[in-house]
């Protein structure tokens, strides 16, 4: 097996074609330095080097092993500068899930600010439903998650990324887009577009509650699962919708935003990743999700 250390040594003299400069480059004397690349050139069974008492110059086989000794020692510095910057959470996969009511608003925020954060990282992000997301950290399969609370947390660590209140979304037209603030029964005569509950179970059973504790059952005449595809029911007046605030900022000109009175901190943004030692990949994601949302 050739050891590295020697093809070091060997690039080293091959750059300098001087035997005595190349052994002081590597911090060695001449003697011992000559013997390592002596043996290199028996255990590969040819001459490396042409030597004279004057001239010191390279084989073929020399040549064609200083290409690839180089390109062999460039990949191991790679791998190591890698394993580092792994280590301390500068590179690596960060594996992340949200779903569909946890994205809108934030996700974007949150991705920009750790590709400028960590360039070298390799995102995976993965839309799923919220029980899902919480399977998939407790076996692994993802490293942290945004969530709206309340989320199942056996096993797994949730911290609040953002408290925020809901509005109604409602199309241009409405009777009730120039309202500063609405009460949940001002909207009890509408149609209701809702992402899926299998999506949002979170934000739907808020919602639901809502409208329950107001006195009335929700006539839900259509669900997306897109926030994108909810909008834009919204805006062909298909219904009316509710919202955590954070996401409706986006919302196109056609709609209008209308804070619902008495449900600040109702919806809640989490980040979620497993109890026990934090990764440090995932810690740096922690961070930077959290400076984010604070500004």
């Amino acid at each position: 097996m050739i050891d590295l250390r020697q093809l070091q040594l060997f690039v080293s003299v091959a750059e300098e074609l001087h035997f005595g400069r190349a052994a002081a480059k590597s911090g060695m004397s001449q003697p011992p330095f000559s013997q390592q690349i002596l043996r290199l050139e028996r255990k590969l069974g040819v001459a490396l080097l042409h030597r004279t008492s004057r001239h010191v110059s390279l084989t073929p086989a020399g040549m064609a092993l200083l290409v690839e000794a180089r390109a062999l020692i460039a990949r191991r510095d790679r791998i190591v500068d890698m394993v580092r910057r792994t280590a301390s959470g500068d590179a690596g996969t960060l594996r992340i899930g949200f779903a569909a009511s946890s994205a809108v608003g934030v996700l974007p925020i949150i991705v920009r600010d750790l590709r400028l954060a960590l360039p070298d990282v390799n995102l995976q992000i993965d839309d799923r439903d919220g029980i899902d997301i919480a399977a998939a950290i407790r076996l692994g399969t993802l490293d942290a998650a945004i969530v709206r609370g309340p989320f199942p947390a056996k096993d797994i660590m949730v911290e609040t990324l953002y408290r925020d209140g809901l509005v109604a979304v409602l199309p241009g037209s409405h009777p009730l887009a120039g309202r500063t603030d609405l009460a949940i029964n001002d909207l009890a005569v509408d149609n209701f577009i809702l992402f899926p509950r299998t999506g949002a179970p979170e934000l739907y059973d808020t919602i639901i509650g809502l409208c329950s504790g107001a006195g009335f059952s929700p006539a839900v005449v259509q669900e997306a699962s897109a926030w994108l595809s909810v909008v834009g029911l919204v805006e062909a007046g298909l219904g009316i919708t509710i919202a955590p605030a954070l996401a409706a900022r986006g919302c196109p000109q056609g709609v209008a935003a209308i804070p619902v009175t008495g449900t600040f901190d109702r919806t809640e943004l989490l980040i979620a990743y497993r109890q026990g030692e934090l990764h440090p990949l995932v810690a740096r994601f922690r961070e930077i999700a959290l400076s984010a949302m604070q500004t």
